[in-house]
């Protein structure tokens, strides 16, 4: 009989043991719901009922005791349930993970969980030893608030033990004559004994799961907040919420140092606009309004003005969340601070344009001869005429239609001695950077009447191909003479090796689908490296003994700033430079400078 015992418990066993470690993700504990009632319903229940079967069929075949067969499977399924929700919790909490946890206990936890199974021992012994049979049954719920205590207090750990303290204590009474388990046969006490504790482990059980569960998911969140707070500090990132449900409002500290609020000032939507720079605030109060309408996500920069005066530059995005009735409940969004991004933007550009400035002016030393030439012309012929004056001064009274032609000529050869002055002075001159509607055909003539006489010098003619009615562009003329003059000086460059027969410079302009120009100069030098036309826009690449190797580099960030692109390719003879720039749209109104 031992042996067919043996064979029965070892099925429960299995049973139990197989759906759990198949259900539970492995180590299994005891501290969620879902573990929990996996293990009271396969282990507790299932495993049990399975198994009473073959035990009470051992029983029948070896005639052993005078029970029947539904008596002996009904004693063993209570008495197998109530085994297994004492022990097996008490074993898998406090055996599982070693005793390691128990000098990570702080000493008042040791103080409170002595005291509490003081109270448990003296309640239990007094409601299963000192009452008598006749007692008031409603006094055996007198151990449920300590049941409860060690639950709340100790999770699984306290609430196994708890059991165990209360299932032996019931056990021990009963079976020596005491308590209110005591007065019927021994058949009848011990099912009434069986259920009592069944019933009060399982709610107790599944209580300390949730209750562990819970903790262990504010402790998780707790971490998270703590990470989310440290990257938020780390990155300038503000969290808010605004529950209009319970009216209530959230604000990590970071988000209310930023915006210079107080640590118990209620968050609203006219506060935060009352933060928002002046010029700003209609913007995105509107950007609010209309993703609180359409229950999108709203997203905008914008000026944050401080009371203490500063201003920082921010970036928020957030959306409303609504109920199930579809009305709004809260409003979420998230702010990062990129003041510090703005002012090393700012700071960038401000570098890219002195170094496009000193790179016109380095252009206007290489072009020093040439302007010197250019200047000459009109100077010399100031000069003459004025020594033209002179004479005829000496000769007596002058004739006075003669004198007023020699007058308009020194007028206008110093009107073209200032226009070269001029030009030279506009294109060295730092630039704000301010754009205007630009004729790209205009900044072609510009270039060539800079380039004049250096032209002439290298004996390199230039045809242009300009199309007419060409529209505007928004771009600031400076910067795209800079970059119209850099590449026909390369151009030049590119042909000293050119026989003087075979120079020539083609530069060309063409409409696209009236949505972009292009502008093309093309050489009839010696070509790109053809291993890789794009390593001439690299920075301190050059094909010049003398170069640096920037110039290329700064008019290729000149086109992409102005939402255009530079490229090169090879023809069948030379090179050939050409870049894109957006039309400038017929509604916008042209800025006047």
């Amino acid at each position: 009989m031992i042996l067919c015992w043996f064979i029965s418990n070892s099925c429960e066993a299995l049973i139990g043991a197989g759906c759990v470690r198949y259900l539970i993700d492995r180590p299994v504990r005891f501290d969620r719901l879902g573990n929990v009632g996996i293990f009271i319903f396969f282990a507790a229940f299932l495993g049990p009922f399975l198994s009473s079967f073959v035990d009470a069929a051992f029983v029948a075949i070896n005639h052993f005791g005078g029970d029947s067969y539904w008596q002996v499977w009904r004693i063993r399924f209570t008495s197998n349930i109530l085994a297994a929700l004492t022990l097996v919790p008490l074993i898998v909490t406090w055996v599982g993970d070693g005793i390691a946890w128990l000098w990570k206990i702080r000493q008042a936890r040791f103080l409170e969980a002595a005291f509490l199974l003081g109270a448990l021992l003296s309640v239990n012994t007094i409601v299963f030893y000192k009452l008598g049979p006749s007692a008031d049954s409603a006094l055996l719920c007198l151990p449920v608030p300590f049941l409860i205590w060690a639950a709340v207090r100790f999770g699984s750990r306290g609430a196994s033990g708890a059991i165990c303290t209360l299932t032996f204590l019931a056990i021990w009474s009963a079976g020596h004559g005491y308590g209110p388990f005591s007065t019927r046969s021994a058949e009848e006490n011990a099912l009434s004994i069986q259920m009592f504790l069944i019933v009060m482990s399982v709610p107790l059980l599944l209580l300390a799961a949730v209750i562990e569960e819970r903790g262990k998911g504010a402790m998780t969140l707790r971490e998270r907040e703590d990470r989310i707070s440290l990257a938020a500090e780390s990155a300038n990132l503000a969290f808010w919420s605004i529950n209009f449900e319970r009216k209530e409002s959230w604000m990590s500290d970071k988000g209310r140092a930023i915006f210079n609020f107080g640590p118990d000032e209620a968050l609203s939507r006219e506060l935060f606009l009352s933060r928002v720079h002046p010029e700003d605030r209609n913007a995105v109060d509107e950007a609010i309004e209309q993703a609180r309408a359409s229950s999108q996500t709203f997203e905008f920069e914008y000026r944050l003005l401080r009371p203490d005066g500063e201003t920082r530059w921010l970036i928020s995005r957030g959306r409303y969340v609504r109920d199930d009735r579809g009305g709004i409940r809260e409003l979420i969004g998230v702010a990062i601070d990129i003041t510090e991004q703005v002012e090393a933007d700012l700071q960038l550009r401000l570098q890219r344009e002195e170094m496009a400035r000193m790179s016109r002016v380095s252009s206007m030393g290489e072009l020093t001869a040439s302007l010197a030439h250019e200047l000459n012309q009109p100077l010399t012929a100031i000069a003459s005429n004025a020594a033209a004056g002179r004479r005829l001064l000496a000769q007596g009274p002058p004739d006075a239609k003669i004198f007023e032609e020699l007058l308009a000529d020194v007028a206008t050869d110093a009107r073209r001695a200032g226009d070269i002055i001029h030009g030279i002075h506009h294109f060295v001159r730092k630039s704000e950077g301010r754009r205007c509607p630009v004729n790209l055909n205009e900044i072609v003539q510009e270039v060539l009447r800079l380039l004049h006489s250096d032209l002439l010098g290298r004996a390199t003619p230039v045809e242009t191909q300009l199309a007419p009615n060409l529209p505007s562009v928004d771009a600031n003329p400076v910067h795209l003479q800079q970059v119209l003059l850099n590449l026909v000086m390369n151009s030049l460059e590119a042909m000293q090796s050119t026989p003087i027969g075979k120079r020539r410079i083609v530069i060309s302009t063409t409409c696209e689908d009236s949505s972009s120009v292009l502008v093309t100069v093309r050489d009839y030098g010696s070509g790109l490296p053809k291993e890789d036309l794009d390593k001439v826009f690299n920075h301190f690449y050059s094909t010049k003994p003398n170069g640096m190797g920037m110039g290329l580099t700064i008019v290729r960030s000149i086109v992409e700033a102005h939402g255009g692109k530079l490229n090169a390719e090879n023809s069948d003879e030379g090179a050939r430079f050409f870049f894109r720039l957006p039309v400038k749209p017929k509604s916008e109104t042209p800025e006047v400078i």
